[in-house]
């Protein structure tokens, strides 16, 4: 069972789930990234044949794309898919889409028009005919129960899925939901739209995290502002209210943990450590023994290290929320009977994920495949920008490139006959390279270049260089006198 904390009195509001005083997952009221399940009128501004596809303003930075395969019309015709998307979709038609997987990079969201509204009983689809129940419920006479109730409520052509959380519902308000979701939907249907919006939002935060976590999963639920949020928590969960003056995320060690998994590296509980590396493709983690040597031979160290190292991956890949294909290269084991201890030790701390992820196994490098699905982007992607300097690739260039680049962009300067001096800004450290020992190098670049160079030193914490001028002697030393004084 999951303890839940919320640090819910300030700005930002935060959800935490701890398993075994561990933090597993997290989310934020200031993460506004992610429109997965809400529903847009867009209008369509591309229909692409030949890629099987349709392109849909909803009114985000980038046009969504809806493929054949994830429309009504691809899952319910055999009719040759390019000929079926020129009859059903045309230019600047206003339609209902729906987000299944946000923007990531240079791709805008991905969409469908087959409708869900997601509640915390019932998974409503008014568009396609279908009756199911979470295998979480295991006992045979309420999966019977629950499905001659979709068979009731559900008219032709509807759709209904049954959540965990109807095991120990009442029944009327399973039926309650699935109503409202019904009435809903007749409404947005007989609606005339002309105008871009979105008209149902599947997620605030708190009932997106009890969708994703239902009550009863939850043992306790401490939160530091009952009083006011109280009426959005279940009645049936143990309540504590939190009322200490330091921060309930630190008081439960919530916010350390948060804070180590913005870091690339993991250490372990051995002294051996993981080294987290995120690419646009895909995610690479290296497990490493660092001061672990264990006290038997290598083979037995080798396998204790990578041990702690699949469990504590398992809780990183929930912790961070990362997603798509992920390698894991850890510590070559020569026994294939070892290998599928871990595969099997991976299989097990997996299932208590809420995201679908899928085991490859090892490859003949000794490298671990496996796919965890993406829907919306990490938390460090969420809350982390760019950094200006290294433009996220963690490295900068250093002082004699820096200085190379500038000499080199010099050189193209002096070949106009009208600039007769130039003024440069940069780091200190590029400026002592520039020039020189008692400055002779900068001596002999002004003789080679027939320009006169003012160099005015910037702090900068990494070398850089900028030409903020061109133009005579007389125009560079007025305005050095003018900004001087």
């Amino acid at each position: 069972m999951k303890k839940v904390i919320m640090n819910v009195k300030h700005s930002e509001k935060r959800i935490a789930v701890t398993e075994n005083d561990q933090l597993v997952e997290w989310f934020s009221s200031a993460d506004k990234n992610t429109y997965v399940g809400n529903i847009f009128v867009g209008q369509i501004q591309d229909v692409m044949p030949k890629l099987n596809a349709v392109f849909v303003n909803i009114g985000l930075n980038k046009n969504g794309f809806m493929r054949f395969e994830d429309t009504i019309e691809g899952k319910e015709s055999d009719i040759n898919s390019a000929e079926l998307i020129r009859k059903k979709f045309h230019k600047g038609q206003y339609i209902l889409v729906q987000v299944i997987k946000d923007a990531f990079d240079e791709k805008g969201p991905k969409l469908t028009n087959n409708l869900e509204f997601s509640g915390e009983y019932v998974v409503y689809f008014p568009l396609t005919k279908q009756v199911a129940v979470s295998n979480k419920i295991k006992k045979e006479s309420k999966r019977n129960k629950l499905y001659s109730l979709g068979r009731e409520h559900a008219s032709q052509g509807e759709g209904v899925i049954f959540r965990s959380s109807c095991e120990n519902a009442d029944t009327d308000a399973i039926i309650k939901e699935l109503n409202d979701f019904q009435t809903l939907y007749e409404s947005l249907k007989t609606k005339s739209f002309k105008k871009i919006t979105c008209i149902w939002e599947a997620n605030s935060l708190f009932s997106k995290f009890f969708k994703l976590h239902p009550k009863n999963t939850i043992s306790e639920i401490i939160i530091d502002d009952l009083a006011t949020y109280k009426n959005y928590l279940p009645e049936d969960i143990q309540t504590t209210s939190y009322r200490a003056n330091e921060n309930i995320f630190v008081a439960y060690k919530i916010e350390e943990q948060i804070q180590k998994s913005f870091k690339q590296i993991v250490w372990l509980k051995n002294g051996s450590f993981l080294i987290f590396e995120q690419t646009e493709a895909m995610t690479v983690i290296d497990v490493n023994t660092g001061k672990f040597s264990g006290k038997n031979d290598r083979e037995e160290t080798v396998y204790q290290t990578n041990e702690l190292a699949a469990t504590e991956i398992v809780r990183q890949l929930r912790l961070r929320d990362i997603g798509g294909m992920i390698i894991i290269d850890f510590i070559n084991m020569k026994s294939n009977e070892k290998e599928k201890n871990i595969f099997d030790l991976l299989k097990e701390s997996f299932k208590n994920d809420r995201a679908y992820t899928k085991l490859f196994g090892f490859t003949d490098l000794g490298l671990f495949e496996l796919t965890r699905k993406r829907t919306a982007h990490s938390h460090i992607e969420a809350t982390h920008q760019k950094c200006p300097e290294c433009n996220g690739s963690g490295l900068v260039k250093n002082t004699v490139q820096t200085v190379f680049e500038l000499e080199r962009s010099l050189w193209e300067l002096s070949a106009s006959s009208e600039i007769e001096a130039i003024l440069i800004e940069c780091s200190e450290d590029v400026a002592k390279a520039l020039n020189g020992v008692q400055n002779n190098h900068i001596q002999r670049l002004e003789k080679a270049l027939f320009l006169k160079i003012y160099i005015k030193m910037i702090s900068s914490k990494s070398p850089f260089y900028d030409i903020v001028r061109v133009g005579t002697t007389k125009e560079i030393s007025s305005y050095l006198e003018t900004v001087n004084n």
